[in-house]
């Protein structure tokens, strides 16, 4: 008989812990509820206030950040990112027909009006750099989609092929999406729904030149400090070629390949083969260790 009480007083003990315990839960999701309605509103007001329907335009570009230096804006990145965005897109037809997210130490802007179209300015290891995602009608990535005014707003790092051209050709087969790396940008065409998978290509270092000379290994040079500048070990190898067609009696000109290898990656320097009977001939380029710059074989 005691048992029977004991069993039904510790039901009634459970049932009202129960009760307890739920309406503590409500309370919690009530309380839990409203600070996620409020964070939710809080973050629309914050996305509105860094858009900006303008076009992201020289007029518009430096109007946006007008208004930033006016707020006292202290994020000197995202200064640094909009006038890099204003040269890049100053007189580009591009900019009307995009949308421009800048993004700063620890914030992001949107200038313009249109969602197919999206670039994306930044930073990374001290560098500036662009993404690109242009949205596709159809089911699958089409010829048309592949504009060479997409590819404008950087220097193509592949002169044998550019980046425009690889792209063209990849699409020869169907995808939903397709992804080109070159350098500091990028480039991501997808249909609108999620695709089943993305097909990438990385472009690769290549100089193409009539005639190796001192002069054209200076341009490369050039170009290689305003686009890889952190690329130090590469640029080496190039001022040890220049030297040596500066100094040497009669460096070859034609029919040659040089494969410079620094900083975890490599490089070449190409000219036109003259006939098919004749073998180019090939050089390695190597910085090693305290920025030593070797060649094999041996330059004659």
């Amino acid at each position: 008989m005691r048992g029977k009480e004991i069993r039904v007083k510790g039901g009634r003990g459970e049932e009202m812990g129960g009760e307890q315990k739920r309406g503590e839960k409500r309370r919690l999701d009530e309380r839990g509820g409203d600070e996620i309605i409020e964070e939710e509103r809080r973050e629309k007001e914050e996305k509105k206030e860094n858009t900006f329907h303008i076009h992201p335009d020289t007029e518009g570009i430096l109007s946006v950040k007008h208004q930033l230096e006016k707020g006292a804006c202290k994020d000197e990145v995202l200064l640094s990112n909009l006038d890099f965005s204003e040269r890049v897109l100053r007189h580009n037809p591009l900019n009307k027909i995009m949308t421009l997210q800048v993004k700063g130490q620890w914030q992001c802007l949107t200038i313009g009006k249109v969602d197919s179209v999206i670039y994306t300015v930044s930073s990374e290891n001290d560098q500036t750099r662009i993404d690109c995602c242009v949205y596709c009608d159809e089911d699958m990535i089409k010829d048309s989609d592949i504009k060479e005014l997409h590819f404008s707003v950087h220097s193509c790092q592949d002169q044998t092929k550019s980046c425009f051209t690889a792209a063209k050709d990849a699409i020869r087969v169907k995808h939903q999406a397709l992804k080109i790396n070159c350098n500091r940008f990028s480039i991501t065409y997808t249909i609108k729904a999620i695709p089943d998978r993305i097909v990438t290509i990385e472009t690769k270092c290549n100089f193409k030149l009539n005639y190796v000379t001192a002069e054209a290994l200076l341009k490369a040079k050039c170009w290689m400090e305003n686009e890889k500048p952190n690329c130090h070990e590469l640029i080496n190898c190039l001022d040890y070629l220049v030297e040596i067609y500066l100094t040497a009696a009669a460096p070859i000109s034609y029919n040659c390949r040089f494969i410079l290898h620094g900083n975890k990656e490599m490089a070449e320097i190409t000219t036109p083969t003259p006939g098919y009977n004749q073998c180019m001939k090939q050089y390695i380029v190597k910085c090693g260790k305290d920025s030593k710059v070797s060649i094999y074989p041996p330059f004659a």
